[in-house]
């Protein structure tokens, strides 16, 4: 392959160049490495060097010289300097060795989807090659790494130094993506230094960083030239030949700010500029810099003039771009022109194809623009709206379609490009555009309606959603989905989503008779996510073969363009279905395989889904390590998800892995929080699952009283119109257990066994819920003093729930079942012949379920010494692990990632011949490893 063709592969649409790279971007051209089309070239672009720039030796030397430091943020207004500064410092960087990657952010970041790609391939640069999607997602553990943790992993995989340069820091705004920084930040490996630049101190957890003194500040005050800076500047310039006290005049006048001085260098070939110099300093720094452009544009031949202000508008340039713009044919001349004279325009690339002007003086460009008239303006918008449609890029097309009002061009753009949007999750994007149309542009447009409407959907925007559910409504049953016309199967997702109603949303799937057809780009999408509403309507009516059968359809119309975003639904209700069925290893081994496939790294509402469904896994399977990793990353995407069930079993689990672990206050702060989130929605369903949990909290502590007060303030639920459907949010806690429960604790025993038959009655095959009601059955004959009808119904719950070795749902119903597995474990070595309790199939699995009660079964003896030596590092977690600090804690106080804290434990482990924290710390002790 040659370099040159090699270089058109980089570029992500056709007019963004990337014929020549600086380092590191030139090793790219050697490989056959490319990066993802959704990547903008233009933002790994390291500012170029340009002649004059005054060298920043004092904040080079903050920078430079405290080893201890891993952030910096530069922090200062428009024209305080802050690209070119950090441009300085990475230069200094790269002298030294260190390996550098720049990032320019934008409002566009603000879309995860978008700001992800951009993260990788930063971190592909830091490793001289472009970013592949397929890095997997796990880690040591079960638990599937998030974008936080596979970029720390990344990064402290180097032995070089190396520093991250993110500029434009304050272009962010979304939460999670403030929190990912947050979270990176705090753990950055020690031989890697992150600086920003920001017009406002960003939320990343400054205060803490500094506290710790790994983090500093160079604020506007800092940025300011000194008076010998300014004496430099203009040293450089001795075409001007500036006396001394002009310069001091000048700096007086700016205060030292960066572009004020600049704009006096250009201005300064004007006598009356000159003049000015000794007149009374009433100008603010606004008007200043306005006086001074004035008089910079004022010294410019009028052909540029004219050049300038119908190119202020845009917010990259190109010849070609500014060619149709102002029918200038030598339109690369004078860019080239402008930006070697130092005119407030910098190149995007190495070739100058690209630019873009300084934000200070486009906006002043702008505004001169505004004041010749909006005909002007408008013209300009519709030439660069025509011209950017007509090359591919329809972000910019439609942002100069609406800024000339030009509507229907926006709309129609963002209908054809928004199946691309939804089907790759870049919802946050679409949505920002649907906001910004008028509605009726988008109610004459059939398919941006329902394309928007899956968006607004999976973002929980409940208030903008119902105006496209009513356009939809008359439409039902007409159009097709190849046009995207046909709003059946959007509809059917509504009433999933939004309206609780999943017999509605499967009659309406299958009323359509359309998943069997088999269809590309975004109707695949539209089939796959129908047809994980079809699954999930199987499951809830027990037809698992019909949900297995669903789920290979959805995953057959994702593998012909459905996105993988459709996939990560379909991998959540793949457990669902396994979990119900009893196969909670099964479940397990799924959910594993599918965080470790080469998908996203993302906490997406589809993410959530996966998460939340391996959070109900984990618990049951008593990994409540794992399940507390999995929520310190997801919980709240979690709340922000669309999928009541999904939403109530991680709660339910969150909640009651603090309470297994002794945290009863942050146990009842989730279910708070799982009732926020009902009464908001609204979904009732989603309330009375909180408060049927607070009821079993209460019959736990022996409240009686208080649980029956509980549990008749409850709204009846709508089960009753459909008692066949068993919801994955009720085979974990609801009305049918917590009456059964309530029955029991109030001693009327008759009332409790109709309520164990009816509810058995509702469905069979449901082994989940099936060791659940033997269990409560069992408890039931316990209090009834029946104890062998008691065991027996103890030993058909084991049986159920020995193969997928289900620990949670028997022993979070107390005392009363752990007292019967002691006793039939104690039964089973008593009655049987020497051998013979070692072959009961139940053995081992009561074993498991008297261990996780914290039962010691006195099986496993503590060694006389360790197999091998401990490390240092192994010792200092040690005494993390004796003062009970969380893995998360550790990784934070190590600056290590989640993942290697896990891999150093399963070390320790392995070395004390244990098999879990308590057991470490007994072992250390017994060995004098640890006081």
């Amino acid at each position: 392959m040659s370099p040159t063709s090699n270089h058109r592969q980089l570029r992500p649409h056709a007019l963004e160049a990337a014929t020549v790279w600086p380092t590191p971007l030139a090793e790219l051209a050697s490989t056959d490495r490319t990066f993802p089309p959704d990547v903008r070239m233009h933002k790994l672009f390291t500012p170029p060097v340009y002649p004059g720039a005054v060298l920043r030796q004092a904040i080079l030397d903050r920078a430079l010289q405290d080893n201890s430091l891993r952030v910096t943020v530069l922090q200062g207004p428009a024209g305080h300097g802050k690209s070119t500064t950090l441009q300085q410092i990475k230069t200094a960087h790269e002298a030294r060795g260190w390996r550098t990657a720049w990032l320019t952010l934008d409002d566009a970041d603000n879309d995860p989807r978008r700001f992800e790609s951009h993260m990788r391939a930063l971190v592909g640069l830091l490793h001289g090659r472009a970013a592949t999607p397929g890095a997997s997602r796990t880690g040591t553990g079960d638990a599937p790494r998030d974008l936080a943790d596979w970029m720390l992993d990344t990064l402290s995989g180097r032995v070089a130094p190396a520093s991250i340069f993110i500029d434009e820091f304050q272009a962010l705004r979304n939460e999670a993506i403030l929190r990912f920084f947050r979270s990176v930040l705090a753990r950055l490996p020690a031989n890697v230094h992150v600086f920003i630049g920001s017009r406002s101190l960003p939320e990343i957890g400054l205060a803490t960083l500094m506290v710790n003194r790994v983090a500093t500040v160079v604020r506007a005050d800092d940025l300011r030239f000194t008076p010998g800076e300014v004496t430099q500047f203009f040293a450089d310039s001795a075409n001007l030949h500036v006396s001394a006290g002009e310069v001091d005049a000048i700096y007086r006048r700016t205060e030292g700010w960066p572009a004020g001085v600049q704009l006096f260098r250009l201005a300064l070939v004007s006598p009356e500029v000159r003049m000015a110099l000794d007149g009374a300093d009433d100008h603010g720094p606004r008007e200043l810099a306005e006086y001074l452009a004035d008089n910079v544009m004022s010294l410019q031949p009028p052909r540029m003039q004219e050049f300038l202000l119908k190119t202020a508008l845009l917010q990259r340039l190109s010849a070609p771009l500014c060619t149709a713009v102002t029918g200038f044919e030598d339109a690369q001349d004078l860019l080239v022109r402008l930006e070697r004279s130092g005119l407030f325009l910098r190149a995007l690339d190495s070739d100058n194809r690209w630019f873009k002007y300084h934000g200070l003086f486009s906006t002043y460009l702008a505004e001169t623009l505004q004041r010749n008239g909006p005909d002007e303006l408008r013209q300009v918008h519709e030439k660069a709206a025509q011209w950017y449609l007509a090359h591919g890029l329809p972000e910019e097309a439609i942002h100069h379609a609406l800024c000339c009002r030009n509507f229907p061009l926006a709309a129609s753009t963002l209908t054809d490009w928004s199946s691309h949007l939804v089907a790759g999750a870049e919802l946050i994007t679409l949505e920002r555009w649907h906001d910004r149309l008028p509605f009726h542009e988008v109610a004459q447009r059939p398919a941006l309606v329902i394309r928007a409407a899956y968006a607004l959907m999976f973002l929980r925007r409940r208030p903008k959603l119902r105006p496209l559910l009513e356009l939809m409504a008359p439409q039902a049953g007409g159009g097709d989905i190849v046009p995207t016309t046909n709003p059946d199967l959007c509809r059917a997702m509504s009433f999933l989503l939004v309206d609780d109603d999943m017999a509605a949303a499967a009659d309406t799937v299958e009323q359509a008779g359309v998943v069997q057809r088999e269809l590309e780009g975004f109707p695949a999408f539209e089939l796959g996510a129908a047809a994980n509403v079809l699954a999930l309507g199987k499951v809830a009516s027990g037809d698992f073969e019909g949900a297995r059968q669903a789920l290979a359809l959805a995953r057959a119309h994702i593998g012909r363009g459905g996105g993988s975003f459709v996939g990560g639904y379909t991998a959540a209700i793949t457990g669902s279905n396994l979990l119900a069925q009893g196969r909670l290893q099964e479940a397990l081994a799924h959910l594993r395989e599918e965080n470790a496939q080469e998908a996203p790294l993302d906490t997406s509402v589809a993410g959530a889904a996966l998460a939340a469904c391996h959070m109900l896994a984990l618990y049951e399977a008593n990994d409540l390590a794992t399940l507390e990793s999995l929520a310190h990353r997801f919980q709240r995407e979690i709340s922000d998800s669309v999928t009541l069930d999904f939403i109530a079993a991680a709660h339910l689990a969150i909640s009651r892995m603090h309470e297994a672990r002794g945290r009863s206050d942050e146990a009842v702060a989730v279910l708070d929080e799982l009732e926020r989130i009902g009464h908001t929605s609204p979904w009732q369903r989603l309330v009375a699952v909180s408060e049927w949990e607070r009821v079993r909290r209460a019959l736990a502590d022996r409240e009686i009283e208080r649980a029956v007060a509980l549990a008749m303030r409850i709204a009846p639920d709508s089960r009753d119109d459909a008692p066949h459907w068993i919801h994955m949010a009720e085979d974990v806690e609801g009305s049918g257990y917590g009456w059964i429960r309530l029955a029991i604790a109030r001693q009327d025993y008759a009332d409790a066994a109709q309520r164990i038959t009816r509810e058995r009655a509702r469905q069979t095959g449901r082994v989940y819920r099936d060791i659940k009601l033997c269990v409560l059955e069992a408890l039931l004959q316990q209090r009834m003093g029946a104890r062998n009808a008691a065991h027996r119904c103890l030993r058909k719950a084991l049986q159920l729930g020995r193969k997928g070795r289900y620990v949670r749902c028997l022993l979070d119903e107390g005392d009363g079942i752990i007292e019967l597995l002691r006793e039939t474990y104690q039964n089973l070595l008593q009655t049987h012949e020497p051998g013979g309790a070692a072959a009961d199939p139940d053995r081992e699995y009561i074993e498991l379920l008297l261990e996780a009660s914290g039962t010691d079964l006195g099986r496993q003896a503590i060694g006389s010494r360790l197999t091998e030596p401990l490390s240092d590092r192994e010792k200092e977690m040690l005494r993390f692990l004796l003062n009970g600090i969380t893995n998360r804690e550790i990784a934070g106080r190590l600056f290590v990632s989640e993942n290697t804290v896990k891999f150093h434990l399963k070390n320790i482990y392995s070395k004390l011949g244990v098999g879990n924290r308590l057991q470490a710390i007994n072992t250390a002790r017994a060995l004098r490893l640890i006081e």
